[in-house]
């Protein structure tokens, strides 16, 4: 109904929407001058109260009965303390960091540096680089950073505990997705390694496993699994023979090309995973003003994430949504990238994704969540 006049309708909403603090008032979950490891040690920087939550309907997804289809993807949750947090702020689908069967150290500091870019990049690689920024942006709506970190993961005996944890620590109406990575010289090392993961997680009490086969902070050969129709179908069986009945969910980067991306989820069909995530990062040599590497000469690459892939973001959910429809394909769609805003959600669902999920937008404003179901129910009350 339109009985309410938007003036009024807004001036509420905005009062409301008021009471969250924003970044730079509030600094980022993550410390970025700390390592990884510290991260963890120290948890998430959250010392503020958790807010309210409005009662809504449920939502269907994979099967499960959530309280919504807002998420936070593989990044972000560290461990079950990060799972906790991001709980309380009203994320429901929950992902724990991309965790390997082995060990696995981080790259050394710095992994996140703030860019300076202007609008959107394109999924394809122009312009080559993008240039650090010395300061931090005024606003949440510029904001860009690297995520440089090489897939780290804990030990399996950590991880089992930990994960058991996160999933005991879960509110009603809330998922745990675990995200798994693997390397091996073969492709069944490579499908091993993966399963392995996927053992853990599942053992821990995953929910649903998420495939990243789109980390482009790895050697090339391994970053672009998701391009290869063979490899994407490969994997994805021999996951799915491991996880059995478990929704396996396939992360993947952006396409530049039609076909490719329409005979990749082909494959992943045939293989048997259920929903398709993406995107990850957009892949650019990271430059300071004056021109030299500003990871450090071994990394000149790092992924681009924030409000400047959101585009391309947008572009691969339009265009997923399309292959799914057309060829009748029954997987569920998963929109990631520069969610910064509560209305880029709506952007994401209104393009075609069935659940919507932030990293970078999540760690610089925990309230994201809270402002996007605040925002929701103010709208349908109007």
């Amino acid at each position: 109904g339109t009985t309410l006049s938007t003036p009024i309708h807004e001036a509420a909403m905005s009062e409301a929407l008021e009471n969250f603090p924003y970044w730079p008032d509030i600094p980022p979950l993550y410390d970025i001058h700390r390592t990884w490891k510290e991260n963890i040690e120290a948890g998430p920087r959250f010392r503020k109260p958790y807010p309210e939550r409005p009662e809504g309907p449920m939502e269907s997804f994979l099967g499960f009965s959530l309280r919504s289809t807002l998420g936070v993807a593989a990044g972000p949750l560290l461990d079950s303390r990060w799972i906790h947090c991001a709980s309380r702020l009203g994320f429901d689908i929950l992902t724990y960091k991309t965790i390997s069967a082995q060990p696995r150290a981080s790259h050394p500091l710095p992994n996140i540096v703030y860019l300076d870019i202007d609008g959107q990049l394109s999924n394809t690689p122009d312009p080559l680089h993008v240039t650090r920024a010395d300061i931090p942006p005024t606003y949440i709506e510029q904001l860009a950073i690297t995520n440089s970190f090489g897939n780290p993961s804990m030990d399996s005996s950590f991880l089992r505990d930990d994960i058991a944890r996160a999933r005991a620590c879960l509110l009603d109406g809330q998922m745990l997705v675990v995200s798994v990575f693997g390397t091996g010289e073969s492709p069944d090392a490579l499908a091993d390694a993966y399963c392995e993961a996927a053992h853990i997680a599942l053992q821990g009490g995953a929910h649903a496993i998420e495939a990243n086969l789109s980390c482009p902070n790895v050697k090339a050969s391994e970053g672009a699994l998701y391009q290869s129709p063979t490899a994407v179908l490969a994997l994805s069986s021999a996951l799915h023979r491991e996880i059995g009945s478990a929704p396996l969910i396939l992360k993947m980067g952006a396409f530049a090309d039609c076909q490719v991306h329409r005979e990749v989820f082909a494959a992943a069909v045939e293989g048997s995973a259920q929903a398709i995530s993406g995107i990850n990062t957009l892949q650019r040599e990271i430059r300071t003003s004056e021109g030299d590497f500003a990871l450090g000469s071994q990394r000149p690459t790092g992924g681009v994430c924030g409000n400047p892939i959101r585009a391309a973001a947008l572009d691969f959910i339009a265009q997923s949504r399309h292959i799914i429809r057309s060829e009748k394909l029954p997987l569920s769609l998963i929109g990631v990238g520069g969610m910064t805003l509560p209305e880029h959600f709506d952007a994401a669902l209104d393009a075609g994704a069935d659940s919507v999920q932030c990293a970078t937008g999540m760690m610089w404003d925990p309230y994201l969540a809270a402002r996007y179901h605040q925002r929701k129910e103010a709208l349908d009350y109007v």
